[in-house]
């Protein structure tokens, strides 16, 4: 990667597919490498981890002076975590709860959310939309914001958090 070699790469997915990269750079995200290559006229990124051999085929690359690992990983990661975030959720936020929210969801979900939620309450809170990956995500991340966050819909996620405050409840008691 650094004298700019073209490699040969073999990568596994559900099948094993070959690849010719120009290697730009590796990232670490979550404890998990990915490499970034060109391929054809697109940047891609692969699992470092489902690579199975790479060659050197001899050639050189030229780089493109435009392209910016961080914020083409930034882009990247934005769209991965939004194709992720099937489900949505209606939720009431205390303020506190819509502050606390971005330590509790991914960003993209949290940016979506704030743009959708409406006018506060006389208290504050604010009624909104939020994106998550499954119903079970989305109990996480309820119970963590605790008393700072009212599911309004779905009633089976409502039932759900419902039913572990009153655990919480008898286990304080």
């Amino acid at each position: 990667m650094w004298q700019d070699r073209t490699l040969t790469m073999r990568y596994r997915r559900h099948d094993e597919v070959t690849r010719t990269v120009e290697p730009y750079g590796l990232v670490l995200k979550n404890g998990v490498w990915y490499l970034v290559g060109k391929v054809g006229e697109d940047f891609r990124s692969y699992r470092a981890d489902r690579v199975t051999s790479v060659e050197p085929t001899g050639d050189t690359f030229e780089r493109d002076p435009a392209f910016d690992l961080p914020s083409f990983w930034a882009a990247r990661a934005a769209e991965f975590v939004r194709q992720m975030l099937r489900e949505t959720i209606t939720i009431r936020l205390s303020p506190e709860g819509l502050r606390q929210l971005r330590f509790v969801a991914e960003a993209v979900a949290v940016r979506a959310a704030t743009d959708a939620a409406k006018e506060p309450d006389p208290e504050g809170w604010v009624e909104t939309q939020l994106p998550v990956e499954s119903m079970d995500v989305a109990y996480s991340y309820v119970v963590r914001l605790g008393p700072d966050a009212e599911v309004l819909d779905p009633p089976d996620l409502r039932a759900r958090v419902a039913a572990a405050a009153e655990r919480m409840r008898n286990l304080y008691r």
